[in-house]
């Protein structure tokens, strides 16, 4: 390693190192290649498999979202009646799991999805015969009918996990799962345990297809990481929402929503948008990305449901209004346009889900219902070409001290 100090300038900060360059944070350094999903962060374009996000929002629904992202390849009729079909014969789930939720029912959702990821893979056959098999090497076609097996299991059983805590920590008996119901319909109807609307239906399947996946956030590289090790699926997807659950990566909808509530009036964004601007300001949530700098175009989808949403059922709080007030605010302050930034999803997803009647500690849950398919699409990809992640830090302390025994210390 070379002796001479590097100074690195990432994220706004430099970094000394005597052994090199510091990608600090990892800034987009590649990890693999993929075929699963792409973004073009400076025109502002998402694809899933190749296909744009605005037409499948269009003209699909979760379920073949999901199938795309998972199988590659959008589904023939047969493939994705059967699929379906799969999905809800899995939703429920064990009673040992249940158990684990009714014992955090008062502990924050995230916790509570984390153990019982793990509890169901505790419990699962299928997830300790596909472990054996990694541990001794074996990952060929039998295998792997087993690994999309227990993604499916994964995909299915999110919903009813985040539903089912929602209800026992509110004093409620669970309900169970219904197979005449599509996903998206299925979960609002195990929450609150009534027919929901159709449009309200359509927002969360909206939303649970705009968040399918996003490439390699912080989640997903987690997945990777404790998958490459040949740790099981329900393990690489519990440390998944274990990551998703810090406020730097899920959990800005809800602190957009927040602040929409604190504002209280539209005539206060001007300021609120000003003060942004100063050293030390509030930050403004749901307003910039670290890979768009363009208007996020699932912000656009959500905005224009959102619209729609508050024109059938009202605001009463004015979210919709004080957030499109920022909106204008911001796409027409010079600070703002000479950074690039814009709002993203975040920053529309949360008022929808306010007036549903979602509480905020659960809009995080809610996106991991619908990354759950990105992170094991992801793991399956790497495990094509697995390799274990084994970066290096610089060391940058003492070598070779003489060690003083405890009694002349």
């Amino acid at each position: 390693m070379s002796e001479q100090a590097v100074q690195i300038r990432t994220g706004g900060k430099i970094l000394q190192s005597p052994c090199g360059p510091i990608i600090h944070g990892l800034e987009d350094v590649l990890i693999k290649n993929t075929s699963i999903s792409d973004i073009d962060g400076d025109k502002g374009i998402l694809w899933y498999r190749g296909y744009r996000i605005e037409d499948l929002a269009q003209h699909s629904t979760y379920e073949e979202v999901s199938y795309l992202i998972l199988y590659g390849k959008l589904p023939t009729k047969k493939d994705f009646e059967d699929y379906v079909s799969r999905l809800r014969k899995n939703r429920d789930l064990r009673p040992e799991t249940i158990e684990v939720i009714r014992n955090l029912a008062k502990a924050h959702p995230m916790f509570a999805l984390e153990a019982a990821v793990a509890a169901e893979g505790a419990y699962d056959e299928d997830n300790h015969k596909l472990a054996e098999a990694l541990r001794l090497g074996r990952y060929k076609a039998e295998e792997k009918e087993l690994a999309y097996k227990i993604a499916e299991k994964l995909v299915a059983k999110m919903p009813t996990i985040v539903a089912y805590h929602y209800r026992l920590s509110r004093n409620l008996d669970i309900v169970k799962p219904r197979e005449d119901l599509s996903h998206s319909a299925n979960f609002l109807y195990m929450m609150f345990g009534k027919e929901p609307d159709p449009l309200a239906v359509r927002g969360i399947d909206l939303y649970l297809m705009l968040h399918a996946d996003h490439e390699v956030p912080a989640s997903t590289f987690t997945a990777h990481v404790v998958a490459s090790t040949l740790s099981d699926l329900y393990s690489a997807v519990a440390a998944a929402v274990a990551a998703l659950k810090g406020p730097l990566h899920g959990g800005a909808n809800e602190m957009a929503v927040r602040s929409y509530l604190e504002i209280g009036d539209p005539s206060k964004a001007r300021d609120v948008v000003e003060a942004a601007t100063k050293p030390g300001g509030p930050k403004l949530m749901g307003v910039g990305h670290r890979v768009y700098k363009a208007y996020d175009p699932r912000a656009k989808i959500f905005r224009e449901f959102s619209k729609n949403y508050v024109a059938k059922f009202g605001d009463p709080k004015n979210l919709y209004a004080i957030a499109s007030a920022i909106e204008h605010e911001v796409l027409n302050h010079p600070y703002f346009q000479q950074r690039r930034l814009y709002p993203n999803v975040d920053f529309w997803s949360g008022i929808a889900f306010y007036y549903m009647g979602v509480p905020y500690e659960y809009f995080t849950p809610i996106f991991a219902v619908s990354r759950v398919v990105g992170w094991v699409a992801h793991i399956l990809e790497y495990w094509e070409n697995n390799r274990i992640f084994r970066p290096r830090a610089c060391y940058v302390g003492p070598h070779d001290l003489q060690y003083v025994p405890i009694e002349q210390r």
